[in-house]
């Protein structure tokens, strides 16, 4: 029998798991513009709850339907010292001030528990676009954080949430795990509201190109975290995985932003750039995908068959990190060919640099502070 339940339901009960960690949700928001889905006989309980969420947000994205989504995750769960007592377990004498959660840690709660909610919805089942919604979506919990403690400078709010866990965690390897992805995400928002900057000062001959420009990067980012994560790097039984990983990502994004500000110069200002490393042939790049086709630390447990991804894993990490590849590199030749002669050169040589970044720094753990 099919069931018609109200999105308010969603937003109340809600369960979603990411990177391992269990996150429930309860909701205080309005009934979500998509207030019905029809379940079909066979999803209950959290089954059921799935599936609606899973029809949401496969359906254009808005930000007002993310923030309807969005309601509490127990990030508490993730920091052993939060609300603990004298008598409660991770009790720490050194670090009594973790014992008082004022208005501020409340509020900062409830900016992370939103914040995570939208993240891995977006990174679940979102595209390009949706991105950009999260961001808007975000902008929205930040004002409501705001007007919770309107004494934190708007531009230190995320850093609101990184404070938080660090006074309540015990530094265990999961809760540094959680914080690195914690830091990871805010450093993405941080790159993808950077280009919607960008795409809204670009001249307006070039806005529609700079917006093909965002969608072919953020395809080739994620294949180069796929195919990384899912190839290169297989250290299944590493605690230290994780966080090594979400450091990744995050060095991914702040080299995206630096490049950012060098095409802003490039194009608006008409800053010269000359290619600092050698152009990389399309038979170099075949060879270090090829290269890098197996994972790190193979001989230790190439004999360990379930921690060797398997060839179908491997051809579809590789097709799609070349055919993002190739994406990107069309956009961006296609940008270079509106500009200016001077302007186009300039852009060209960066694109050449980034490309030599890419193979550079991946799958190799990063050296960090050495990019620029």
């Amino acid at each position: 029998m099919k069931k018609s339940l109200v999105f308010l339901f969603v937003a109340a009960f809600a369960v979603l798991f990411f990177s391992g960690y269990h996150l429930s949700a309860q909701s205080e928001t309005k009934i979500n513009p998509r207030d019905t889905v029809q379940v079909p006989e066979g999803f209950v309980g959290d089954d059921s709850i799935a599936y609606i969420e899973d029809v949401v947000v496969r359906s254009p994205i808005s930000a007002s339907d993310l923030l309807s989504l969005a309601e509490q995750h127990k990030v508490e769960d993730m920091m052993l010292n939060y609300g603990k007592t004298e008598d409660g377990s991770g009790y720490s004498p050194e670090r009594e001030e973790a014992l008082t959660i004022t208005h501020r840690d409340s509020a900062a709660l409830r900016l992370a528990n939103r914040f995570l909610r939208m993240t891995n919805l977006v990174r679940s089942n979102g595209n390009a676009t949706d991105r950009l919604q999260w961001v808007e979506a975000v902008h929205a919990a930040i004002d409501t954080f705001q007007i919770a403690v309107p004494a934190v400078p708007h531009d230190s709010i995320m850093n609101e949430m990184l404070h938080l866990m660090e006074k309540f965690c015990l530094e265990t390897q999961m809760e540094l795990n959680f914080q690195s992805h914690m830091y990871s995400m805010i450093d993405y928002y941080s790159t993808i509201e950077a280009y919607m900057q960008w795409m809204e000062d670009a001249p307006s001959d070039l806005s529609e190109l700079v917006g093909e420009e965002y969608k072919a990067w953020h395809g080739l980012n994620e294949a180069r975290f796929a195919f990384w994560n899912d190839v290169s790097y297989r250290r299944e039984w590493y605690s230290m995985k994780p966080m090594e990983i979400n450091g990744y990502y995050e060095y991914l994004s702040s080299n995206r932003r630096a490049e950012l500000e060098v095409e802003r110069a490039i194009i608006l200002g008409g800053k010269p750039y000359r290619q600092k490393g050698k152009t990389v042939s399309s038979r170099e790049w075949n060879e270090w995908i090829e290269a890098h086709s197996v994972p790190e630390d193979y001989e230790m447990y190439k004999d360990v068959s379930d921690m060797i991804p398997a060839d179908s894993v491997v051809t579809n990490r590789v097709n799609s990190l070349k055919s993002a590849f190739a994406q990107w590199l069309a956009a961006r030749q296609a940008l270079a060919a509106a500009l200016p002669k001077d302007k186009g050169v300039a852009y060209d040589n960066l694109t050449a640099d980034i490309h030599s970044r890419i193979i550079g720094k991946l799958p190799s753990i990063i050296s960090y502070g050495s990019e620029y």
